[in-house]
Order: structure tokens, then sequence, then C-alpha cells
């Protein structure tokens, strides 16, 4: 029985994949919206993730080598920013940014809200044609619409680092609702 739903599951989505439209083109996947909704849990998750570290711990790393609860935000959002912009050929908002110092909870707050602003910006401004252009990422082409996975795979990256940071702390992370 399982086996037999999981065949229907399959076929029925090889059928969505290759779908004609009434005029007789194929369907095209819209990648602004599975972005943008994948983007909207993102921030709801590291909003919950930043106001449940205290303000007096921003500037905790548990080993010299190791960044600070708020760099790995502001890192974060500057590398997000970076790649959108140099990649998709858009005003980069971190430009002329120079950071240092650590930051505050306000200020690091303040900066992944600049990277979300930034993000939904950019996406908003691009067609479909545009999200399916190639773009040189590393040493291959690949199309646009990957980069905002790219940047938010590098998201998930430092959100990670600071759930253990919580835990160093003795905070058990909350706000965890899955996809």
């Amino acid at each position: 029985m399982k086996k037999y739903l999981l065949i229907l599951c399959l076929l029925h989505s090889l059928w969505s994949c290759s779908t004609k439209l009434e005029d007789g083109k194929s369907a095209s996947f819209d990648h602004a919206s599975a972005i943008m909704e994948s983007l909207e849990k993102s921030k709801a998750y590291t909003y919950a993730i930043l106001e449940q570290m205290p303000d007096s711990l921003y500037s905790y790393r548990p080993t010299p080598e190791l960044m600070t609860f708020s760099e790995h935000y502001v890192h974060n959002a500057i590398f997000t920013c970076n790649q959108l912009a140099n990649r998709l050929n858009l005003e980069n908002p971190y430009k002329d940014f120079k950071r240092d110092r650590d930051f505050n909870k306000k200020e690091t707050i303040a900066e992944v809200d600049r990277m979300y602003a930034f993000m939904t910006q950019s996406l908003e401004s691009m067609t479909s044609e545009d999200l399916e252009k190639e773009i040189e990422f590393g040493k291959e082409a690949i199309s646009a619409w990957r980069l905002f996975n790219i940047v938010e795979n590098h998201n998930n990256h430092h959100r990670g680092y600071s759930l253990v940071y919580l835990r160093m702390n003795g905070i058990v992370p909350k706000g965890y609702f899955g996809w």
C-alpha cells in the first residue's frame, strides 16, 4: 500500500511539473513566491532566536577564535547583501559599511532588518525571467533564484551557531516551527 501511494505521489509530481497552459506553453514554477514564503519563515525564526539572547550576551563568544553572537548575524547580513548585490547587479546597502566594534542587541537586530528588507526588495524587483537567468557562482553557472537558496543556507549555518550559544548560556531555544 505504501509503495502504491508513493508511486501515485511521484506520478502526480511529474504530471504537475509538465502541465501545459491553455496557450500551449509550459507552466513555470513561481520561484519568487516560494522564496518569499521561505524568507518569511526564516525571518520569523531568526527574530525568535535574536529576542531570546539577552543584550548583555550579544558579545558572548565561547572561545577567542569564534565569532560573537552578534558577529554571526552582522556577518551574515553583510555576506547576504554582498552576494545578492554583486551577482544580481544591485545597489549594495553595505557598500561603505565598516564594522569597527561588536553591536548590541538593538544594533544587531537593525542589521538583520536591513538584510531581510534588502532580500525582499531584491526579490520583488525581479521578474520571472530575471530569476531564471544564469549567473556565475563559484565556478559554475546557476539560475539567479538559486542564489536566494545559497544565502539562506548561509543564514541557517550562522543561526545554528547562535542556537548553541543560547544553550551554552542556559537558554533553551524556542521558536522552531519547521517548514
